[in-house]
C-alpha cells in the first residue's frame, strides 16, 4: 500500500496535462491561417513589378522612373516561354501563369509577358 500512495500524484499529473493538451488543440483544421484581401489576389507583386522595371531599364537603356506600368492583365500562358520562345529555344508544355503589362516609356506603349514570379519576362513583337 505504500508503494502505491506516490504514484497517484504522477498519474493525476499525467491525466490532467493530456486533458489540457486535448483542450488546447484545435479540431476545425479548415480554417486558414491568414485571411487574403480578394482585392490584392490577383494583383501584381511589387517586387515582380520593380524586377520587370529594371529588366526594360537595362534592355532599352532608360531611367526606372520613366517606366510606368498602365495596365496589369492577368494571363495563363501556353509553355514557360510565354508563348513567345526565341529562336531554337525549347519550352516547356505546361501553363504558366503570369502578367500580360503594359508600360509607358517615354511616350510609347510597350507590352510585355511575365510569369508569376518575375523571372521570365518577354517583351512582345
Amino acid at each position: 500500500m505504500v508503494l502505491v500512495a506516490p504514484f497517484r500524484p504522477i498519474m493525476l499529473l499525467v491525466l490532467l496535462t493530456a486533458l489540457l493538451l486535448a483542450a488546447c488543440s484545435s479540431s476545425d483544421t479548415n480554417v486558414p491561417a491568414t485571411q487574403v484581401n480578394p482585392d490584392l489576389k490577383n494583383a501584381l507583386p511589387p517586387d515582380v513589378a520593380l524586377n520587370v522595371q529594371n529588366q526594360i531599364s537595362q534592355t532599352l537603356g532608360v531611367t526606372v522612373e520613366n517606366i510606368q506600368i498602365t495596365q496589369v492583365e492577368q494571363m495563363d500562358w501556353p509553355n514557360g516561354c510565354l508563348g513567345l520562345p526565341q529562336g531554337d529555344e525549347v519550352c516547356a508544355e505546361v501553363v504558366t501563369p503570369g502578367w500580360l503589362l503594359t508600360f509607358n516609356i517615354n511616350g510609347q506603349e510597350y507590352k510585355y509577358r511575365v510569369d508569376k514570379s518575375g523571372t521570365v519576362i518577354r517583351q512582345e513583337p
